[in-house]
C-alpha cells in the first residue's frame, strides 16, 4: 500500500460527507413514530369493533432497557376483545435485521410484529453477500435512510415468509393468538 493510498483513506473518514454520526434520542423518536404508526393503524383495524363497544384498547407504560440508549418508557397496547385480552409489547429497537419488534401475545399463543424494509418477504433476503476482487471496495449496502420500513407479521417457523400488515392478516393473526 502506497502512503496516497493511506492519506485518500485519511482524508475520506476526516471529510464531512457522511453524516451519519449516531443520534441515540433520533433513533429513539424514530422508535416512537413507529410505535405509534402502528398503535393507529391497529385502532382503525378496529374501528367497526370499537365503535359498538364490542373490543377496546388501552395503554399502560413498561420500561425498556437497550444498549444504545439505557432505560426508558414506552407504551404497550392492550386489546381487550370480550374475556380475551390480547397485549402488544415493544421489544426493542435496531434489532439484526429490523428496525422494531413488538410481541403480540394472547390467551392462545402469540405472533411477533417486525418493523423492516418493504421489500422483504422472506427471511433469506435479510443476509447479504457482497464479493470484491482484492484491492476494490465492496459494493456498498443501502443506508438505512434510504429504506422504506413497514410492520410485518414474522410467523414462528417453519414458515418465515414475511406478511405485510394488513386488516385482513391482522384479524386473521387475532383469531390465531386469541381464540379458545
Amino acid at each position: 500500500m502506497t502512503n496516497s493510498k493511506f492519506d485518500a483513506f485519511v482524508q475520506q473518514q476526516n471529510s464531512n460527507e457522511d453524516n451519519s454520526v449516531f443520534d441515540p434520542k433520533k433513533q429513539l423518536d424514530e422508535w416512537f413514530e413507529y410505535l405509534d404508526l402502528l398503535y393507529k393503524n391497529i385502532t382503525s383495524f378496529m374501528k367497526t369493533y370499537l365503535d359498538k363497544n364490542q373490543a377496546e384498547i388501552s395503554y399502560d407504560n413498561i420500561t425498556l432497557t437497550e444498549d444504545f440508549s439505557g432505560s426508558y418508557e414506552i407504551r404497550r397496547m392492550l386489546l381487550k376483545i370480550g374475556r380475551s385480552t390480547i397485549t402488544f409489547t415493544p421489544i426493542g429497537t435496531m434489532l439484526i435485521g429490523a428496525k422494531g419488534r413488538v410481541n403480540v401475545q394472547g390467551p392462545s399463543g402469540g405472533a411477533r410484529l417486525i418493523l423492516m424494509n418493504e421489500n422483504v418477504t422472506t427471511a433469506s433476503q435479510l443476509i447479504t453477500v457482497r464479493v470484491s476482487k482484492p484491492g476494490e471496495a465492496p459494493p456498498a449496502l443501502p443506508k438505512a435512510k434510504d429504506i422504506n420500513w413497514a410492520w410485518k407479521i414474522m410467523p414462528f417457523a417453519p414458515q418465515r415468509d414475511f406478511i405485510d400488515l394488513t386488516e385482513e392478516s391482522f384479524l386473521e393473526m387475532i383469531l390465531t393468538v386469541a381464540k379458545s
